[in-house]
């Protein structure tokens, strides 16, 4: 039992250092500043660790590269923005929402989350800024969300054809629930 908590502190931690390294490092520009891949590594981390820990390592990774890259205004919003998409898209998952398996499922979790999570840093932006400034920020929102949601679903298949399928709690599979039960299965008894 003690070695399963410490495996799941392991991966959590590890899947922190990723959405860290994907928020601070890997930014790429666009029309609405930049994108970076924290919301890739933050799905990713919902299907392999599921929606509680894919919260924690997502909310904190993320605040945490806040903090550090001197936006410490923005910790707490991060915090609380990338916690919650996380959250929504994992509950969505695990009650396979509107009966929905697999791929299609998976998206609209993640087109959910990152609506909450677009929610969320807009009523930051306008409480800190005003209302013209927290809605000229959807666009740039909406860009990075959907490049985290498309990367994310080309890494999560790409990793689900090797033998770190057995690492997803989640999987993309439609037709094999077998195997998400038993990736579940698996994950419980880590």
């Amino acid at each position: 039992m003690r070695q399963n908590k410490i495996a799941e502190l392991c991966e959590t931690a590890l899947f922190t250092a990723l959405v860290f390294l994907g928020v601070s490092i890997f930014k790429f520009p666009s029309a609405f500043g930049y994108s970076h891949l924290g919301d890739c590594m933050i799905f990713l981390a919902v299907l392999m660790l599921g929606g509680r820990r894919g919260a924690l390592a997502g909310g904190v990774g993320a605040a945490l590269a806040d903090l550090i890259g001197g936006y410490a205004i923005w910790v707490l919003p991060t915090l609380i923005s990338k916690s919650v998409m996380a959250l929504v898209m994992g509950a969505m998952i695990r009650n396979h929402i509107f009966g929905l398996k697999g791929r299609p499922l998976w998206a609209l979790a993640a087109v959910s989350g990152g609506i909450c999570q677009a929610a969320g840093y807009t009523a930051a932006r306008i409480i800190f800024y005003g209302t013209a400034a927290g809605l000229a920020s959807l666009p740039g929102l909406t860009f990075q969300t959907a490049t985290g949601i498309v990367l994310a679903f080309v890494l999560s298949e790409a990793l689900q054809k090797t033998s770190l399928r057995s690492r997803f709690r989640y999987t993309t599979d439609r037709n094999n629930t077998a195997s998400e039960a038993e990736a579940c299965g698996q994950a419980a008894a880590r």
